[in-house]
Order: C-alpha cells, then sequence, then structure tokens
C-alpha cells in the first residue's frame, strides 16, 4: 500500500496497481528508514565557504554526507566544523578551488550526536564591511584584531596588484590612462568586434556543488545550508527532499539583476523538466530542461524572460528525482551577494507569507509583493497580520486584479520594528502564488540602519531580501485525515537551526485562524488568534527544537546583523525570559536585535509523513 501526497491534501491511500495522480508517494505506516536531503550550493561551485547544518530526533541510525557528480579523482576531506578543512586546489577545468572537495567518507553525526555542522571550504572568504564613511580612522578602533589585521592584507593585495597591472602597461598606455574618461554612455561598445561584445556579455555560470546529506534509520533528519551573505548578514536555505514541483516568486531580470534556477537530479536515470515563468504584461515563458543522471544544471531566468520587474517561476519534473532551487543575485555583485529565493507553496486560493521584521527606520518599510495567477484571470485581497494587531487590509489591497498567465507587483508598506505576516486571498476563480521582497537594510553603525541612501542603493543594485511562503504547522490531524502512527510524536517536531557567528535571529510566529501554543526549548509561547509575535533568540544559540500544542501556526527564523551597540551574553543556551513572545516591541538583555534582514527561513515538520520514493509521472509511462 503507497499514498499519493495530493496539493494541499494529506497523503491518500492508493491500492497497488493504481496510477498515482502526483511525483510523490509514500509507504504508509512505516517508521522512517531512509531519507535523503539535498542542500543547495550557494556558494557557486566552491568559491564561498558554507556550513551545512544537521539535525536529528534522537541517536539512532546514520547520517552521511555526498556530493552530487563528485569524480572519482577528488579527494575526500573531513570537512567537519571541529576539523579544518585542507587545502583545496584548482581542478584542470577551470573551477574555483574547493570546488573538487569530497566529505570524508563515514558518519557525519557521531553514535551519541543529534546536531553537527559540516563545513564546506571555499576560495573567497567573505568581505568585512567597511566602516561608514568616517570623516577620519576612528572607526576603525572598534574592530577587533583580527579584521584590521584581514583589512590591511586585502589593503595591500590591492595595493600590489594594481602597482603589478600598471607596471606591465607600455609608456604610451600608462600617459593614456590619465586621458581617459569614461564614456556617458553605452556607445563605445560600438566600437567592439562581434568577437568582443559576445565576450563582455559572456558570464561563465557553474552549475554548482550541492551536497546530499543522506540518513539511514534515522527519525526527523533535517539540514540547512549557510553561506556568510553579504554585508546584511548571512544566507540560508533548507535543504530538501527530490519534488516533483516548485514554485519561487520575486526577481526581476532587467538591469542589474541575473537571477539563477539551478536543478539537481539524484536519480540514476536522465531527469527532464518543464520551467514556466510568468511575468507582468507579457505571456508565459517556458522551456524544456534535461538533468543527466547524478547530475545538476543551472539556467539564467533571463534567458526565458528577460527585462522583467518580477518573475514567478514553476518547475514540473516529467521525469528523474529532482531539487530545484533559485537564487537572486545582482549581475555585478560578488560570489558572496548571493541570495537564495525560499520556494512558495502551489497554488492555491490563499498563500501565507512571512512571517517578517523590517529593519529600524523612519516611516514604513518599502515591500514588493509579487502575485501570479498561472491559471486564469483573478482578484486578490493582501491582509496584514502583526504583533499589535490584524488582520486589516491596507488602503488599496483589499481587490488587487491579476490577469491569468501574468504576475504582478503590489506594493505594500510593512510596520517596522514587529513582526508582520500577509495573507494573500484570492477572491476570484482562479489559484495564486505569492512571495514577498524587502530591502534587507544596513549595519547599523553611526544612524538608522536603512536611511535613503541605502534603501536607493540596495534597490538599484536588486539586494532584496526575499520571503516566501510558510505551511501552517497542525498540532493534530484535520477533521477526517489519518491518525498519526503510535511511534510518532502527537505534535510536529520541528528543527531551529543555530544563529552563525556574529549574527542575530529571531522566531517569527502568526496564528492566523486562531490562539496557537508552541514549546520552544521547553518554554511555552502563545500567539494570540490573528496575531504575529517574536521569539528573540540569544547569541551563540545552538539551536533547538519546537513543537506545537495547540492551534495551526506558521514560523519562520530571521537573520540579520546585530546592533553594533548590543549587549549580548555568552549563554548558548536560551533563557527562560528570553522566550516569552515579545508584544511589545521589547527585548530581553543578552538576545541581541537584527537590524538588517538577510534571511528569513520557513521551518517546517520534520518527515511529516515518512521516507520518499518518487513514482512514474503517467504521463511518462
Amino acid at each position: 500500500m503507497t499514498s499519493a501526497l495530493l496539493p494541499d491534501e494529506r497523503p491518500t491511500p492508493v491500492p497497488p496497481g493504481t496510477p498515482a495522480t502526483a511525483q510523490p508517494a509514500y509507504r504508509a505506516g512505516l517508521p522512517p528508514s531512509s531519507r535523503a536531503l539535498v542542500c543547495p550550493d550557494l556558494g557557486t561551485a566552491g568559491r564561498v565557504p558554507t556550513s551545512i547544518e544537521v539535525a536529528r530526533l534522537g541517536t539512532a541510525g546514520q547520517v552521511t554526507a555526498s556530493v552530487v557528480g563528485a569524480r572519482p579523482g577528488d579527494l575526500p576531506t573531513s570537512g567537519r566544523a571541529d576539523e579544518p578543512p585542507s587545502s583545496a586546489t584548482g581542478d584542470p577545468d577551470g573551477e574555483a578551488p574547493g570546488a573538487g572537495w569530497l566529505p570524508a567518507a563515514g558518519p557525519l553525526l557521531t553514535a551519541g550526536e543529534t546536531r553537527g555542522t559540516l563545513a564546506v571550504p571555499g576560495a573567497q572568504e567573505p568581505p568585512i564591511a567597511p566602516p561608514s564613511a568616517p570623516s577620519d580612522l576612528s572607526a576603525l578602533a572598534g574592530l577587533p584584531a583580527d579584521q584590521l589585521s584581514t583589512l590591511a592584507a586585502q589593503k595591500a593585495q590591492a595595493d600590489q596588484s594594481a602597482l603589478a597591472a600598471l607596471a606591465a602597461l607600455s609608456a604610451a598606455d600608462r600617459a593614456g590612462l590619465a586621458r581617459r574618461v569614461a564614456p556617458p554612455d553605452l556607445s563605445a561598445l560600438a566600437a567592439l568586434s562581434a568577437t568582443d561584445l559576445a565576450g563582455v556579455t559572456r558570464l561563465a555560470v557553474s552549475s554548482g556543488r550541492p551536497v546530499v546529506v543522506r540518513g539511514s534509520g534515522v527519525a526527523r533528519l533535517t539540514a540547512t545550508v549557510t553561506a556568510p551573505g553579504g554585508t546584511a548578514g548571512p544566507a540560508r536555505a533548507a535543504c530538501g527532499p527530490t519534488v516533483g514541483t516548485a514554485w519561487f516568486a520575486g526577481p526581476a531580470t532587467g538591469a542589474g539583476h541575473d537571477p539563477m534556477l539551478f536543478a539537481t537530479n539524484l536519480d540514476t536515470r536522465p531527469a527532464r523538466l518543464t520551467v514556466r515563468v510568468y511575468t507582468p504584461g507579457q505571456p508565459p515563458a517556458s522551456s524544456e530542461l534535461a538533468v543527466p543522471a547524478g547530475g545538476t544544471v543551472s539556467r539564467r531566468v533571463t534567458a526565458l524572460a528577460p527585462e522583467a520587474a518580477a518573475t514567478v517561476v514553476g518547475v514540473e519534473a516529467r521525469a528523474g528525482r529532482v531539487l530545484s532551487w533559485l537564487v537572486d543575485r545582482p549581475s555585478e555583485g560578488a560570489a558572496w551577494d548571493l541570495v537564495p529565493v525560499p520556494g512558495v507553496p502551489m497554488p492555491g486560493r490563499q498563500a501565507l507569507v512571512g512571517p517578517v521584521v523590517a529593519p529600524p527606520g523612519s516611516g514604513g518599510a518599502s515591500a514588493r509583493l509579487v502575485v501570479a495567477a498561472p491559471g486564469a484571470d483573478t482578484r486578490v485581497r493582501v491582509r496584514l497580520l502583526t504583533t499589535s494587531g490584524g488582520p486589516a487590509s491596507p488602503p488599496g489591497l483589499d481587490d488587487v486584479p491579476v490577469p491569468g498567465g501574468e504576475a504582478v507587483t503590489i506594493p505594500v508598506s510593512l510596520p517596522r520594528g514587529e513582526a508582520v505576516a500577509l495573507v494573500v486571498d484570492a477572491t476570484g476563480p482562479a489559484p495564486v502564488v505569492a512571495g514577498l521582497g524587502l530591502l534587507p537594510g544596513t549595519p547599523n553603525q553611526s544612524g538608522p540602519s536603512d536611511d535613503a541612501a541605502n534603501s536607493t542603493r540596495d534597490a538599484r543594485a536588486g539586494r532584496l531580501t526575499w520571503v516566501g511562503g510558510t505551511a501552517l504547522l497542525a498540532a493534530a490531524p484535520a477533521a477526517g485525515a489519518p491518525a498519526r502512527d503510535a511511534d510518532r510524536p502527537p505534535v510536529p517536531f520541528v528543527d531551529v537551526p543555530p544563529i552563525p557567528a556574529g549574527a542575530a535571529g529571531s522566531l517569527l510566529l502568526t496564528a492566523p485562524w486562531g490562539p496557537a501554543t508552541v514549546r520552544v526549548d521547553g518554554r511555552t509561547v502563545k500567539v494570540p488568534a490573528g496575531r504575529a509575535a517574536t521569539v528573540p533568540l540569544p547569541a551563540h544559540y545552538a539551536g533547538g527544537s519546537l513543537a506545537v500544542l495547540a492551534g495551526p501556526v506558521a514560523v519562520t527564523e530571521l537573520l540579520g546583523v546585530p546592533d553594533a551597540e548590543a549587549t549580548t551574553g555568552p549563554d548558548p543556551r536560551p533563557s527562560a525570559e528570553s522566550f516569552s513572545a515579545q508584544t511589545s516591541g521589547a527585548q530581553s538583555l543578552g538576545d541581541p536585535t537584527p537590524v538588517t534582514v538577510s534571511s528569513v527561513l520557513p521551518l517546517l515538520e520534520a518527515d511529516p509523513t515518512g521516507p520518499a520514493i518518487l513514482v512514474d509521472d503517467p504521463a511518462v509511462s
């Protein structure tokens, strides 16, 4: 007996021999025995060091890690957080150093460990945020000695590289540098040959090096991958199982934007994907994508939908075991400017986005809500659920038209300093998908974190933090749904990932349909009906767990940079006071408040139905 996972429904039993109508199918009534989670490559083939945080419920079973598409010549290294990675060298194909890295064979977690970290090396160290343009060097006095040494080394290396480049020039070329003036437009490109023009527009893109975390006999295996990110803080994405469909909402493809779609195939046969991109004012663009067995491919969204103000991307797997992910990036950004775009649920009558907390500043925080109606024309109503009240529709957002087969961008002003979630109701006949983008803010060193200049610069550079749809966690099965097995906890087990070093974080909760009660590391948190709440996480938080006791609730983990003047405590475990849901905006001492928004990760129940077994699409067979 198997059960097919249908959109927005619980698994439904399917008799043997009967074709399944959805890609994923699950064994019913069996405890979890094996699970494979694909961790997206947020470092573009080893260019940036990343870390993979792994957690399980209990200590039974074995957890291992491998790299998708690893070649026989790659040499494994340990990669555990407590052991330094070996020095990486470039390979004959010209990939970045660290691209040939492999995790060591054997278990990732020892017999007594429930949580661990796999360090993935990178060729480029993360940048150090420069001080905010002081009139003198007084701002450097507050930096630690290691950062001062790093800044000095970077400055010396830059000076040496510039001098070497100048020394290689002829006397005439050096004299010409003083007379050279940048053209006011792109007219200078007209003088280039066809070969040179092709070289200007050709940007090398790697297919990435995703890592697969496998659990054998492991209950509730979860994993996340974290990259250094930019000055706003670390970037984080969830590792997930292969799925038949995936949806993403948000990034633009105009000047300064270059979002990338990745797909990895764990099957022993090639995978076939259909990629559809919905944009404002244009019909959907569609393309077929082939992914070799055990391989990973990447495609620019710009190639399918150029010069789009916003995009909604749908990926459907017609064959193979595939996980897709989308990364937004400035077209002229560095390797660490990548921003993961969280997935959103399949098209439905209602979408819950967030919750999130806008960075500090004056007035409301400008955000972009991207909504698409893949099927037919519809209308939507946008409501806000906040710490102080809700649900309520801001002026002009109670009835917004969404053309069928298109995406629209809806400007939304978010309150600052409190958790807020958005509920998008489809009041018309067709379902919708939705995602949110907001400015991440900048580290608060001498004023508001996102003043007008910083906000304008981030917007022009395409540096937005994306917030996806969040699934509701229920304490008990819905009416008429199968009961949970006796060997499974009566409430969902949700892992809370640790806070990276130097970052600040919070848990954000919202209870859209009724009051909710959750327990975070043994502390009880109550969320009023129709409201949102903030649970500040302590500095050096080592990770924990969350269980839902009553009511459906949506939970996200927000990461950012702490206030430069915040006082942080050394205790790696939370205090009882720090786990009181904040309803007045006050924060506990020792719990640094993020002044930026670099990542908003939806927290999901780990392995809610058991081990996944992909079945053939009936249309293919």
